[in-house]
């Protein structure tokens, strides 16, 4: 029953806390300024760590395809498959993963500390709001910069998969790029950079809440990163299969 209890506050607690960040959310341009250093601290700074990933992936997609494609003699296709199952789901998804764990953890310690050294409180005190301040700058952060590390992402894998295409499975390095370029539409691109933003907001806000929810000192700063990290990653997986479901709903039916 505690339990129970406890899981309703802290639903009520964080869609609080999502209504005032929507409904202050054009605060990010006054402080834009900590919006931008936000940006160059989440977005940037992740370029590195993105690009390692997809480039991997999609050099497995092209191994594990090619294989099966070979089986039924349409290798050719490859290009076509991996552009489209890149950009529509493996690139968001895969960023989305990779991301809740560095921007999680990140923003969730920082807003953890600030809580335990009652910097929140002491602006509360001062009778400023934390939200406008610490919290939006991070969500829209997040989000302005979750569009561009998909799209980096979504770049690599596709080359990552050409690389093992053409390295490994011997396929013609033109046919390949006609395929991936032929299979793809513009609503395609549309989806693949709608998930994103969808994508950023979740992480930014979940990680906001466990981090000025923090208690306990620095092993509750710990605590709070850590479970930041696991709701995220949790979060991201249904929120891509909500966004799939209305997609294939709607636009491929």
């Amino acid at each position: 029953m505690q339990k129970a209890k406890r899981l309703f506050y802290h639903v009520e607690q964080f869609s609080r806390m999502v209504l005032a960040t929507i409904i202050n959310f054009p605060a990010f341009i006054r402080y834009r300024r900590l919006t931008l250093d936000q940006m160059n601290h989440l977005g940037y700074a992740s370029i590195f760590l993105v690009m390692s990933a997809s480039i991997m992936i999609g050099m497995v997609l092209a191994l594990e395809w090619g294989k099966k494609l070979e089986l039924f003699g349409a290798k050719l296709l490859m290009g076509r498959i991996i552009s489209i199952a890149v950009i529509r789901e493996t690139g968001p998804l895969i960023t989305g993963l990779m991301l809740s764990g560095r921007i999680g953890a990140s923003i969730a310690a920082e807003l953890g500390s600030m809580k335990q050294s009652e910097q929140l409180d002491a602006m509360r005190a001062m009778g400023a709001d934390p939200i406008p301040r610490l919290i939006v700058p991070r969500i829209a952060a997040t989000m302005i910069t979750f569009v561009p590390l998909v799209a980096i992402a979504d770049a690599i894998a596709i080359i990552g998969g050409w690389i093992a295409a053409v390295v490994w499975l011997q396929t013609d390095s033109t046919h390949f790029w006609i395929s991936a370029l032929d299979g793809l539409f513009f609503k395609d691109l549309t989806i693949g950079l709608i998930k994103p933003f969808f994508m950023g907001f979740t992480i930014a806000s979940i990680s906001c809440y466990y981090g000025i929810s923090t208690y306990g000192g620095a092993e509750g700063v710990g605590r709070s990163a850590t479970r930041a990290v696991m709701a995220c990653s949790l979060a991201i997986l249904f929120m891509d299969f909500l966004i799939s479901k209305f997609i294939l709903a709607f636009f491929y039916s």
